[in-house]
């Protein structure tokens, strides 16, 4: 049975299919000559006992796309997805036999969801799908800007997977899937030539190579409740109810948290700058990473000044996006409540979802978008086990809270989904902004298709600036969307995308602080840092832990790089910090 029948789930060929199969065959063949032909393999080939001519025209014909593309809704009909079937065929040329793997374009028509299961692969991983692409890991270090540098790798790996060093769009279909020759990617990972903070320059000996990213720091420092400035890139539309001097991003903070919504947003009109590979070069250094303390000012410890780059002197080169929004099933049921700030606040999101249609919709438009166009955006509830599972089980599949308490927001990238053969647990694979030690080199795992913590709750996307990038059907488009706070509406009708969302989406923040209760700091996850942290202000290194709690009269935790709480005593006046870091290892501020 061929690949294209498994996937549709039609009965095995009959013998009438014989000649039908032949000449999709030779077809195959024919549009994959030229491609033969460009690695210096010339005259007759001889295929199958088929002979054919190098020459023909026809050897020319284009290979469609290379994955499954989700197409927007036409009037005509259903949705359409384009993929290729693999074919192993034998080469015969004047060098020998040559053992070849073809593949052929499929269109396929669906309109309903049940068919959607025949045609998403059983694992995926952006990083194989678009080679060179994705394996950068932006480090927050102490800063709780999760929401920041997780936007960061994922426009970073989209920008690598659809544009190329020169910011052209990459011209072939499905932007180069399973390798593009040798053109050259944005950011990828061999990096470019570079000589006195310049690029395309070469050495005397070959080129000197130095690999660059997009840099979250400016989005740290400009894109949080202190900017007031009207938009530098897609100003609104008039009519939109938007009116400068007021925030278009009111819920972030720099290093105490923020959210993805504000993220993209900020993507969209102004951008990100770009780092070397140590984060402390290139056009602007990352610096929010030292700003452990706390963080007056929600800039990141550095003023929103970014009008020139470090290493060259010249305008820094922006990172945008053209487009934007998120993913999110409108029939799910909310597991939580707005707040009048545009906040959403979850419940229950330390238990699984139940299954439903609607939940299977929303991972389908998730994997659909991801095998388009890249890796995922997405915020979740922290709990207290979290960093403890992994440091303890950095090849497992995170699926139980374990009833721990919940200690903040976090925000990562998904890049990939399959199945363990071990347990048979369906995962998530994803990519943390805790640098290369956490997990497997920066990566890990966790249980797909229920919801837990929310992972699958809000999920945002965007398509690079000069890119042939399109947002799947199933992405709520987002550019148009004013915040509250800016949100000042005039008689006439208010002017949007045609696709704009008509309401804000359901937001998981990253890195923000949450208050606790007395039982949830008081449980075995926390109770042992927090009597370190009373032990430490008090000097007295052999104060027992119930003891240490009973000092206790407040505490708040939250997510960076590990578990990080602040801690009241009674008649101590100032609060203590205690970081529990990834590595397990504590410090104190």
């Amino acid at each position: 049975m061929s690949t294209t029948q498994l996937l549709a789930g039609s009965e095995p060929p009959t013998a009438d299919h014989a000649e039908k199969d032949l000449k999709r065959q030779i077809f195959v063949l024919r549009a994959a000559l030229g491609v033969i032909a460009a690695a210096g393999f010339v005259g007759g080939f001889s295929v199958r006992g088929l002979s054919i001519p190098a020459n023909d025209t026809a050897a020319q014909a284009p290979i469609s796309m290379l994955t499954p593309q989700f197409l927007e809704p036409t009037p005509a009909g259903p949705h359409t997805l384009q993929f290729l079937e693999p074919i192993k065929v034998s080469v015969h040329d004047s060098q020998g036999i040559h053992n070849m793997t073809l593949l052929e374009p499929v269109v396929v028509k669906v309109s309903e969801l049940s068919d959607f299961d025949s045609f998403v692969p059983k694992f995926f991983d952006t990083r194989t799908q678009w080679f060179g692409c994705g394996n950068f890991v932006v480090d927050q270090k102490q800063c709780g800007d999760c929401w920041a540098a997780s936007a960061a790798n994922v426009i970073g790996d989209r920008t690598c997977i659809h544009l190329l060093e020169d910011k052209q769009a990459m011209p072939l279909p499905q932007s180069g899937a399973f390798g593009a020759g040798t053109y050259q990617r944005k950011f990828q990972q061999a990096g470019v030539c570079i000589a006195d903070g310049t690029t395309h320059a070469a050495h005397a000996h070959g080129c000197k190579r130095g690999f660059f990213f997009p840099n979250p720091q400016a989005l740290v420092s400009c894109g949080n409740m202190n900017n007031t400035d009207a938009p530098t890139f897609h100003p609104y539309p008039e009519d939109s109810g938007y009116r400068s001097g007021h925030t278009l991003y009111p819920s972030s903070s720099g290093c105490n948290g923020g959210e993805a919504q504000d993220a993209w947003r900020f993507l969209y009109h102004e951008g990100m700058t770009i780092m070397d590979s140590t984060q402390e070069g290139g056009c602007t250094t990352y610096t929010s990473g030292a700003c452990s303390g706390t963080d007056s000012n929600n800039n990141g410890c550095r003023p929103c000044e970014f009008s020139e780059c470090a290493d060259t002197g010249e305008k820094p080169e922006r990172v945008t996006v053209d487009s934007f929004g998120w993913i999110m099933e409108e029939d799910m049921p909310d597991r939580g409540y707005w707040d009048e700030l545009e906040s959403f606040n979850k419940m229950g999101t330390d238990k699984p979802r139940p299954a439903s249609r609607a939940m299977e919709r929303q991972i389908k438009k998730m994997q659909i978008e991801m095998m388009t166009n890249g890796p995922l955006h997405t915020c979740f509830d922290d709990y207290a086990n979290f960093q403890l599972f992994y440091n303890q089980y950095p090849q497992g599949i995170y699926n139980s809270t374990e009833g721990s308490p919940h200690i903040g927001g976090h925000c990562i990238e998904l890049n990939g989904w399959g199945t363990d053969s071990a347990t048979g647990m369906d995962y998530w694979t994803w990519k943390n902004s805790w640098g290369v030690n956490f997990g497997n080199g920066g990566f890990a795992r966790i249980l797909r298709g229920v919801d837990l913590v929310g992972i699958e709750s809000d999920v945002w996307a965007g398509c690079p600036s000069n890119s042939n990038c399109k947002l799947t059907a199933g992405v709520v488009r987002n550019e148009t969307w004013v915040p509250n706070h800016a949100y000042f509406p005039s008689s006439k009708p208010m002017v949007k995308h045609a696709t704009s969302a008509s309401k804000p989406s359901r937001t998981w923040p990253g890195g923000k602080e949450r208050l606790m209760s007395k039982k949830d700091y008081a449980h075995s996850s926390v109770a042992p840092l927090v009597a370190a942290a009373v032990r430490h202000a008090s000097g007295d290194s052999e104060l027992r832990d119930s003891a240490a709690l009973e000092l206790v009269t407040r505490v708040w935790s939250r997510s960076v790089r590990g578990l990080r709480l602040r801690v009241e005593m009674k008649n101590v006046d100032r609060h203590v910090l205690v970081t529990r870091h990834m590595e397990s290892h504590l410090t104190f501020h």
